[in-house]
């Protein structure tokens, strides 16, 4: 009798969601984050939205680099939320494609940028900027 009451208390502990795991939308990195000191071909710009469905985060990313006369806008793509609460995502582009990883702290977001040309003729370079909330 004690084996099942063991049994079927451990069952319902692994049932129940632990607290540690639970997410709540929207997440620290959602919103309008900006470089406003930029230089060509840097990110001056990142949108980040969340939703929760069903206890699933679902996250996409916009990013946008700095250029002339007007930024360069890379689209909406999913991103995915990693156990350690950073948002990764990779931006695709013809030539050339972006790896960010963002974590936010308080008003700021650290942003981690791997630059990849896409035929590989040049190295990987990687970049890191602290945007504000806008």
């Amino acid at each position: 009798m004690r084996l099942f009451v063991i049994a079927a208390g451990l069952f319902l502990l692994s049932a129940a969601p632990s607290l540690a795991e639970r997410i709540y939308c929207p997440i620290p990195q959602d919103g309008v984050w900006v470089n406003p000191d930029a230089e060509a071909k840097e990110i001056s710009r990142v949108e980040v939205e969340s939703r929760c469905e069903n206890d699933q985060v679902f996250v996409r990313v916009r990013a946008f680099t700095s250029c002339v006369p007007r930024d360069c806008k890379w689209g909406w793509t999913e991103a995915e939320l990693r156990p350690d609460g950073a948002v990764q995502v990779l931006l695709i582009g013809f030539l050339s494609s972006k790896q960010i990883t963002l974590k936010a702290f308080g008003e700021l977001l650290d942003t981690q940028v791997i630059n990849i040309v896409n035929d590989l003729s040049e190295p990987r370079t990687q970049e890191t900027y602290n945007l504000r909330r806008k």
